[in-house]
């Protein structure tokens, strides 16, 4: 094992109280040494050749008018990590064909804006906890008027409640069970919603989901069940094992609710996963789930 993951595991041996943040940190470094970044970068450069200073050019054809503390974490998707870059084009690719998206963990919106800019037909629910990123999502989605984009700053889990939040960056990250008593001003308490309630109150059936929630997977899977099993969505999930475990779940239990929900994991190279495969994985990954057949429970009438 060699590069970017082999130092994300290092990492997470030296420095196991606050693997996430540290481990980003070193990986986000990490990315400045790979050969691929600099041809990425002179292509970002040219696409992006005229754009106005609150404007960036993610792709051909798709620009965006972002708040200025924006900027450099979508660049990441742009040019700044090969890895990330690959992220993008494979969910843009993958959503093509789909109308509704329904991002959790939208943090600025990248995903939402990209999904609905210069698509009439197409709309996002883009779901965000942290007043932090909450603030630089909304300012994104109001320079963007053409962008349908409806954000809304909530926490979502398998049941309605309250979750001890810490920031890690802009982002929140669960609080484990051990830390539960954990104070200080980067720790929060936020109210918790299912995804299903959410949907159903917004009147939003959506066709492909993403979640990228710090480790909180599980959680939030639990609480999509009817939309899982009923509106068979595309699913992107961004998995972190290390985090999962922390938070008292494993990639098995994971597989557990995929599996009920009639679901199959592809793996990044889109090949198909098994409960084996998924378990080994150590560092964050990122997956297309699939339904693997028509829905689970028939659409009330």
């Amino acid at each position: 094992m060699s590069g970017p993951r082999a130092l994300r595991r290092l990492a997470a041996a030296l420095l196991p109280e606050r693997p996430l943040h540290l481990l980003r940190t070193l990986w986000h470094r990490s990315q400045a040494f790979d050969p691929r970044r600099l041809l990425l970068h002179r292509a970002h450069r040219r696409l992006n050749t005229g754009a106005a200073a609150d404007e960036i050019v993610l792709r051909p054809g798709l620009c965006l008018t972002i708040d200025p503390r924006a900027r450099e974490p979508f660049e990441w998707f742009c040019f700044r990590s090969p890895e990330m870059v690959r992220e993008l084009d494979g969910f843009l690719a993958g959503g093509a064909d789909r109308r509704r998206l329904l991002d959790v963990g939208a943090c600025h919106g990248l995903f939402a804006l990209a999904f609905t800019q210069g698509r009439p037909g197409a709309a996002a629910l883009a779901i965000e906890p942290s007043p932090v990123a909450w603030e630089i999502l909304e300012a994104n989605v109001r320079s963007n008027p053409g962008a349908r984009v409806t954000p809304v700053q909530a926490a979502v889990g398998a049941a309605s409640g309250t979750v001890r939040m810490r920031y890690s960056w802009h982002h929140l990250e669960a609080l484990p069970p051990a830390a539960n008593g954990e104070e200080g001003p980067e720790t929060l308490s936020i109210p918790l919603r299912t995804l299903d309630d959410l949907c159903d109150e917004l009147a939003f059936r959506p066709d492909i989901l993403k979640v990228d929630v710090e480790g909180y997977e599980i959680s939030v899977l639990r609480g999509a069940q009817r939309i899982l099993r009923q509106d068979r969505p595309l699913l992107f999930l961004e998995i972190h094992p290390q985090r999962i475990r922390e938070l008292g779940g494993s990639p098995d239990e994971l597989w557990a609710v995929l599996e009920e929900a009639g679901y199959r994991a592809l793996g990044p190279a889109g090949a198909p996963l098994d409960a084996a495969e998924l378990a080994a994985f150590d560092a964050t990954v990122r997956l297309t789930c699939a339904p693997a057949a028509g829905p689970v429970l028939e659409h009330p009438r």
